[in-house]
């Protein structure tokens, strides 16, 4: 089998484990596609998979940085190429499984980065700035970009002009103007779950992640980061919300709600994502009673497919 399988969907819908169900049936390696899991010292805030969670299934691009460094997408571009490339030298399928869009379309479609790396202290550009400012200098350069940021996310908004950079076309142009795979053996699953089931999901996983230790982790991670909101790793469940509630901005009960909406909020954006980007993608919706059901029927569908 020379296939690639990429698995996409909103946060809470069952992506992890899916690929572990289709890893262990046809010979499968993952690779991560969650901006998020690259760090190290964030596994609760991000719900990474635990060892025991693999079942001796092999992953790749884990926890590959400290908590205080960044890492963009023409890096993981890179590796996660690399990587593909060598599991299917190894005779084993490449299962590339996240939610992060840029990153899957970084790797599937012909994205050419003018650098590996973040613009050093890019961010420092626009210190004086005020969120307006940026805005509004965004919009000039990309306002169909601009419209779809908030002017008060100063990370994505920054991150959009950074890429402009990097890239030398705006990510309006990058999203909307290249639907060509770079590969040809692609097999592309989409999975999510109902409405309602699947923001229940997410306010429970809040919750749980908070039992766990969430509050507690993002303390030290804002610590390594040298109190630095701003930082890469921090954008991960909880981090903006839970900062907020240790500089005294919202109570904790707030804080809570925050994250779960959010989280809701992240997860209708993903799926609009995927289903407007990602060409030839076959979706598949549950409500985690029938999990087991349509997960049989997706490795029904890939094995037809090979």
């Amino acid at each position: 089998m020379n296939k690639i399988i990429v698995i996409v969907g909103p946060t809470a819908s069952g992506k992890t484990d899916l690929s572990i169900k289709i890893a262990k049936e046809f010979n499968g390696e993952c690779i991560n596609a969650d901006s998020t899991q690259i760090f190290k010292g964030t596994d609760i805030a991000t719900n990474k998979i635990t060892t025991q969670e693999m079942q001796g299934i092999k992953h790749h691009l884990l926890s590959i940085k400290e908590v205080n460094e960044s890492y963009s997408v023409a890096e993981f571009q890179k590796h996660a190429r690399e990587k593909i490339a060598k599991v299917l030298e190894n005779e084993k399928t490449p299962i590339l499984i996240g939610g992060t869009g840029l990153y899957i379309n970084s790797v599937l479609m012909d994205y050419n980065f003018s650098s590996d790396d973040h613009i050093d202290n890019y961010a420092k550009k626009y210190d004086t700035k005020s969120n307006q400012e940026i805005w509004d200098f965004l919009n000039l350069k990309d306002s169909l970009e601009a419209k779809k940021i908030h002017m008060n996310n100063r990370y994505r908004l920054i991150r959009a002009l950074e890429l402009i950079e990097l890239t030398g076309i705006t990510k309006t142009k990058l999203t909307k103007d290249n639907k060509r795979y770079l590969y040809n053996n692609l097999l592309i699953i989409g999975i999510s779950a109902k409405r309602e089931e699947l923001y229940s999901k997410i306010n429970n996983r809040v919750l749980s992640l908070i039992e766990k230790g969430l509050f507690e982790e993002i303390q030290l991670a804002y610590k390594a980061n040298n109190f630095d909101k701003r930082a890469q790793s921090l954008k991960c469940i909880g981090g903006p919300e839970i900062i907020k509630y240790f500089e005294k901005e919202i109570d904790y009960e707030k804080c809570i709600e925050l994250m779960q909406q959010n989280n809701r909020h992240y997860a209708r954006r993903q799926l609009t994502w995927f289903k407007n980007q990602l060409n030839n993608v076959k979706w598949f919706e549950h409500d985690y009673k029938n999990f087991e059901d349509i997960s049989n029927e997706i490795i029904e569908y890939i094995r037809s497919n090979l």
